[in-house]
């Protein structure tokens, strides 16, 4: 790519392989075997269906077994367990290759890569394996959060959407390609990463310039929000956090009908409120689905000190959704505009605003329409779903502007699930959403690396 590769602090695995920069492990190679060589694609995927139902059992035990590892994100937990899980799985069912790669032994992103027979196209299948944390919502779970709990045909726990299931079925995908003899001519690489949920700074983002040979990428990422299967996202919004700080007078308060004070809290609040009316950030909606930037003030809100005294510090931070076309520089100026206003309007206010490190610009992914995976995808879709699902814009932001960003093009967002069910209580995937997943991935890989 004539980019600078950065120095990583690796986990040996063995041999070097081509094309990802760092230790590696034979696993085999590519498929193996001759159970469905050289017979047509409809033949293929009967055999794909046919393995796919008798390893039912045993997918479900993958996506409980990567729920029961606790890969919250730091300081509650990182992702060297379920790496080490992975590896052990990808291992026992020969996927190829192994790549253990990341800034830290605490911080391991995982890829395998499963050779093909040469001269087809790369692909690569992607999941992030850390979760955000349980959170203040712990008391709201009616089960576990990372014990796997099947009720009315979905799979509850943290991070069964966001991702592990999708991985799970990316893994069953690439082993049942293998098992049945699948020619593949291009390489079949799977992505397990680290750190999507916290900004992707230690996982794709360091990851992205160390791959080689990768043609395209496939994020499975849930892409419903009313129902699985929702939409085939071609687009994935970026992310602008920042905060807003106030400034008052700390004193006794007991004092504050006597003498001039400001209550920051009660600026913070005021501004709380109009920040959400008021930031005016440009954009252009856009054509898939008419959508614009989303704005969540409040996110974190912090301030004072203890009863008896006058707030003399608050803060308020903003979760901003950027849509293609937006620049942080777009953001800053609005936020700009938007405090000259406030502090002409109140002479009493003292504030001022700061992007969050890592998360100051995650930017907007776009991945054109008529490349040949969004072709696969639709294929694979309307031979398992009846019908390919439109093409839409993703509502949060993904792994893929770190790929993209660096000329692979990247399918942000086609995975099991729902979003709804994430980053809260009683997150869930439907069962029936990881059967066709893993049918889906076998046959879009099938597809595009021959």
């Amino acid at each position: 790519m004539g980019r600078r590769r950065p120095s990583a602090r690796l986990i040996p695995r063995g041999q070097q392989p081509t094309g990802c920069g760092a230790s590696g492990r034979s696993g085999g190679g590519g498929p193996e075997g001759t159970a469905c060589r050289g017979g047509s694609a409809m033949t293929h995927h009967t055999r794909i269906d046919d393995f796919l139902l008798q390893s039912d059992a045993e997918l479900f035990q993958l996506v409980d077994d990567l729920i029961s590892v606790d890969s919250q994100i730091p300081p509650h937990a990182d992702e060297r367990a379920i790496v080490a899980r992975l590896l052990e799985v990808t291992e026992r069912f020969g996927l190829g290759e192994q790549t253990v790669i990341g800034p830290t032994e605490q911080r391991p992103s995982l890829i395998v890569r499963m050779r093909g027979s040469g001269g087809g196209r790369n692909l690569m299948l992607n999941g992030h394996t850390d979760t955000k944390p349980v959170g203040e919502a712990r008391e709201q779970w009616v089960s576990d959060p990372l014990t796997p709990t099947v009720r009315d045909g979905r799979i509850y726990g943290l991070g069964a959407v966001d991702m592990k299931a999708a991985l799970a079925a990316m893994i069953f995908a690439a082993r049942a390609l293998k098992e049945c003899g699948v020619p593949l001519r291009g390489d079949l690489l799977i992505g397990a990463i680290a750190d999507e949920e916290a900004g992707a700074q230690l996982g794709a983002k360091f990851v992205a310039p160390l791959l080689r040979d990768v043609d395209a990428i496939l994020i499975g990422e849930p892409s419903g929000w009313d129902h699985d299967w929702q939409a085939i996202h071609l687009v994935s919004r970026g992310v602008c956090g920042f905060r807003v700080s106030v400034k008052g007078t700390q004193m006794h308060s007991s004092l504050s009908d006597r003498m001039p004070s400001v209550n920051a809290s009660l600026k913070a609040a005021e501004l709380l409120l109009r920040i959400a009316r008021e930031l005016d950030v440009p954009f252009t909606p856009h054509p898939l689905g008419d959508v614009g930037p989303t704005l969540n003030p409040g996110v974190m809100i912090s301030g004072g000190t203890f009863f008896g005294v006058v707030p003399g510090q608050a803060e308020f931070a903003c979760d901003l959704r950027t849509v293609p076309g937006q620049t942080r520089d777009d953001v800053a100026r609005a936020i700009e505009r938007w405090l000259a206003a406030c502090r002409a309007a109140d002479p009493d206010l003292d504030v001022e605003y700061s992007f969050e490190p890592g998360l100051d610009w995650v930017p907007w992914s776009e991945l054109d329409a008529a490349h040949p995976l969004v072709a696969a995808t639709q294929a694979a879709a309307a031979d398992v779903l009846g019908a390919a699902p439109p093409l839409g814009v993703f509502p949060g932001g993904t792994d893929a502007p770190w790929y993209s960003g660096l000329g692979i093009p990247t399918l942000p967002s086609f995975g099991p699930g729902v979003l709804t069910g994430a980053h809260g209580p009683n997150e869930y995937v439907s069962v029936q959403s990881v059967r066709d997943a893993a049918r889906m991935y076998a046959r879009i890989a099938a597809d595009f690396c021959s």
